[in-house]
């Protein structure tokens, strides 16, 4: 298993020369000490579960239709690190599974190309999709992606969309994500965005791209949204599922007040001042200075956000987003921002190409790298590994997707 570790510094002296200049040396700076760093590779399955709020499914996997041995299973290896190390994951994975032939490919292509899923019965990393469901043979019975989010798969519309779905049901697939092992590098991320807003950092960077010192009576930044105290804040998270719970315990670590909705029910940490239903998000947003959208995306939630809840949002609002791209009417988006109906938007993805979008003034993006930790990759094989071993075994998947509900 690749795994963060402390590097300690061996220095080699030779000859009499360095003997003589390093005698007055007292003290060599050792490296940091990464002790406190939690290797999760070492937890076992119930702190794994409560490290990361894991959702177990309610029925055993022995107990659905199609379950059955795993002989030969097709991993995708990590794209950002060297092919050597396949062997170092896949032992890995072996350690919980000495009987499945592991079949490492580089992606989908490479896949297909060397036709190692006609004859597989799990695929772990590959993803799922139209391309992956046409690919797979008749004998794959579970998908274990390795994205968090699964849109692609179960809330499309099309005839090709119904088609692979078909197919997942027809064949019985197993479809499961990495679901909350990300959450603590995306809410970071997104809390990042959430205080550049906050703070003006879009406009302090421009003005020092200019050349602008800015300090003087005439000159200084003045924006009454700008720089307001961390306890004067409302967040709003609509979609308190895990990431919201993270981002919005993280807010109200620095001060803020935090309300919530979540389609499930009204309950929610002690740290979330009000928890509300769906339909009570129009309301709620008039209370917030940020609102944060969490939500998965389904057919319900397909332009969730539009005019209508952008005019609920004070003026003074800024508009966070770590959804997928279907759930913001974009076009009401930059109406909203041109009109000032908002204060701002940050995000960690939106629409490639609508350039107008991205010189729209008060909008900070990042291009959809809010996953993007060192422990990314070990955290990934840490989950394949545990719900691999629960399938072999039998035992409950964690994160396994309703079909029904698309997450």
């Amino acid at each position: 298993m690749i795994r963060i570790r402390s590097t300690r510094r061996i220095l080699f002296f030779v000859g009499a020369t360095c003997l003589l200049a390093c005698s007055n040396i007292e003290e060599i700076t050792p490296a940091p000490d990464n002790s406190h760093i939690e290797d999760y590779a070492d937890l076992s399955p119930e702190e794994l579960i409560e490290k990361f709020q894991l959702r177990e499914s309610d029925v055993a996997t022995r107990d659905l239709p199609g379950w059955g041995p795993l002989k030969k299973v097709v991993v995708e290896m990590p794209g950002n690190e060297p092919w050597e190390n396949r062997f170092e994951r896949l032992e890995f994975l072996g350690e919980v599974a000495p009987d499945v032939e592991f079949i490492p490919v580089k992606n989908l292509a490479d896949a297909i190309e060397k036709g190692v899923l006609a004859d597989a019965q799990a695929t772990i990393g590959l993803g799922c999709g139209p391309s992956t469901v046409d690919a797979i043979g008749p004998n794959v019975r579970w998908i274990q992606s390795g994205s968090v989010g699964l849109d692609r798969c179960f809330n499309t519309i099309g005839e090709e969309a119904q088609k692979m779905q078909n197919i997942l049901r027809e064949q019985n697939v197993l479809v499961s994500s990495i679901r909350d092992m990300t959450k603590h590098a995306i809410a970071q991320h997104s809390l990042t965005i959430m205080l550049s807003l906050i703070g003006g950092m879009d406009i302090h960077a421009e003005r020092q791209r200019r050349h602008i010192w800015g300090r003087t009576t005439t000159d200084v930044v003045r924006d009454k949204n700008l720089d307001v105290e961390f306890q004067d804040l409302t967040l709003l998270v609509v979609g308190l599922g895990s990431l919201g719970t993270e981002v919005g315990r993280l807010a109200h670590a620095l001060g803020m007040r935090v309300i919530a909705t979540r389609n499930s029910s009204r309950s929610g940490p002690d740290f979330v001042d009000y928890v509300g239903l769906s339909d009570e998000m129009f309301d709620l947003a008039k209370q917030a200075d940020i609102v944060f959208a969490a939500v998965p995306p389904t057919s319900a939630t397909l332009g969730l956000f539009d005019m209508k809840f952008f005019e609920a949002m004070k003026e003074s609002a800024y508009f966070v987003s770590i959804t997928r791209l279907g759930v913001i009417n974009w076009d009401d988006l930059k109406m909203a921002l041109k009109s000032e109906k908002i204060a701002g938007f940050g995000a960690d993805d939106l629409p490639q190409d609508d350039f107008e979008l991205w010189d729209l003034p008060r909008v900070v993006m990042t291009p959809h790298v809010s996953d993007y930790s060192p422990r990314y990759r070990d955290n990934q094989y840490v989950f394949y590994r545990e719900n691999l071993r629960r399938y072999i075994a039998g035992e409950r998947l964690l994160n396994l997707i309703d079909v029904q509900r698309g997450y």
